[in-house]
C-alpha cells in the first residue's frame, strides 16, 4: 500500500507543477489541465528512467 500511496503522491506533485508552470506561461487552461494531469501518467517510463538515472550515483554509495 504504501508504494501506491507514494507513486500517487510523485503523480500529485508533479501534476501541481505542471499546473503551476502552465499558469505563470499563460497556457489556456484546457491545455494546462492535460498537461498537468495527463502528461505525468503517459510519461511514466520517461519519468522512472530520469530518477533513476539521478539517483544511481547515490544508490552506488550505498553500496
Amino acid at each position: 500500500m504504501s508504494k501506491f500511496v507514494l507513486l500517487q503522491a510523485m503523480y500529485c506533485i508533479t501534476g501541481i507543477l505542471f499546473f503551476v508552470r502552465d499558469l505563470y506561461n499563460k497556457v489556456p487552461m484546457g491545455k494546462g489541465i492535460i498537461n498537468a494531469f495527463i502528461w505525468p501518467y503517459a510519461q511514466f517510463e520517461v519519468l522512472k528512467t530520469y530518477a533513476l538515472g539521478m539517483l544511481d550515483p547515490v544508490l552506488k554509495m550505498i553500496n
